[in-house]
């Protein structure tokens, strides 16, 4: 509450930085994880429960701290938790499981591959919202500033993980578990709600700034890690 009227006071842009905050985990976090060599097996857990109840979690959120009724589009969270999150997830385990030793071979190349593969989703993010941004002048500092605060707060907050544990991979996962979000959701939300666009346009502000953080931050970590 205290991020979102600091910067935008009331309006649509209170309310998509409101939004932001209640989004569940981003896709991308079990790839963070991997390239920060933390627990990719309990991020993909936390991905898909994040995911699975956030069509319940954030119109009750969005209510409560707004007051404003957001629609749950419950088909696309549905076929986005499938094709993205179980899919994927399935998939991987079976392969791991079927076929140990040839992928585990190239454990060593996993984390360079998913920073090209990170990279082609911050140019797939940037793309489509330069013109958003760009029309915003000077403003889109002060939304880029908001959604830098609410990220770097994600952070701080995972980091009261270590008061529960002391194992450093289960750390990592918290950081990207609890500092990404999923962006794409918060268009769907308000398309679905009949809300004005502009709500959804902190989110696509921040995918861009997760989208320049998470690397750093995953690069950060990995070079104090034990090779594996």
């Amino acid at each position: 509450m205290v991020n979102r009227t600091l910067f935008f006071g009331s309006g649509p842009l209170a309310a998509g930085q409101t939004l932001l905050g209640t989004l569940p985990t981003d896709v991308s976090s079990p790839l963070l994880v991997l390239m920060a060599r933390g627990n990719v097996a309990l991020a993909a857990v936390f991905n898909a429960i994040n995911t699975a109840l956030s069509p319940f979690i954030v119109p009750f959120l969005f209510l409560w701290l707004t007051g404003i009724q957001l629609e749950a589009p419950l088909g696309s969270i549905i076929m986005e938790l499938v094709l993205i999150v179980f899919v994927p997830t399935v998939l991987g385990v079976s392969l791991r499981t079927g076929f140990r030793g040839l992928f585990a071979r190239h454990d060593s190349h996993y984390a360079g591959l998913g920073s090209i593969i990170y990279l082609l989703i911050l140019l797939a993010v940037v793309g489509p919202n330069a013109a958003t941004i760009i029309n915003y002048g000077w403003y889109a500092f002060v939304i880029a500033g908001a959604a830098l605060c609410l990220n770097l707060i994600g952070y701080l907050v995972a980091m009261t993980s270590r008061l529960l544990t002391n194992d450093c991979k289960e750390v990592i996962t918290y950081l990207f578990t609890v500092s990404k979000k999923e962006f794409s959701i918060a268009a769907a939300f308000v398309a679905a709600s009949g809300l004005p666009s502009e709500i959804a346009i902190p989110s696509a502000f921040f995918a861009v700034v997760q989208m320049i953080t998470s690397p750093i931050a995953a690069k950060i970590i990995a070079r104090n890690q034990a090779p594996p």
